[in-house]
């Protein structure tokens, strides 16, 4: 491998996580880049600030979704449940989705393909 430290490094993709409020109870998180063992913990800060009753996490820009991604996912749907609030995901393409389907966490974790079907049913829920 001739890979040096410092291009691995350089090939790194930081994360950015963004919340939006969408309307006055439902909040969207935006996922953009690679969640794994490094950068989970922004993502874990991002979901435990003042939540409204209705997250959706959109991880349709996620590049990388490692194990310590999905146990923060999960971790934040049981803190969401056991406040009586509610956290959807929303994943389209082959990586976010693929990691959610594989590891069970979208059987366990209401799991949409858009914003929009996930804002219209979670919001249902909660109402």
């Amino acid at each position: 491998m001739s890979e040096r430290p410092d291009e691995l490094v350089a090939d790194f993709t930081p994360l950015r996580v963004r919340r939006v409020p969408y309307r006055a109870d439902i909040e969207v998180v935006t996922v953009v880049g690679e969640v794994d063992l490094r950068t989970a913990p922004e993502l874990a800060k991002a979901l435990r600030e003042d939540p409204q009753p209705v997250t959706v996490v959109d991880l349709t820009r996620v590049t990388f979704l490692s194990a310590a991604g999905l146990g923060i996912l999960v971790q934040a749907a049981e803190q969401a449940n056991d406040r009586n609030r509610c956290l959807g995901l929303v994943a389209q393409d082959r990586v976010a989705l693929r990691m959610l389907r594989m590891s069970g966490v979208a059987a366990a974790i209401p799991t949409f393909v858009s914003l929009s079907d996930a804002v219209r049913e979670l919001a249902a829920q909660v109402h």
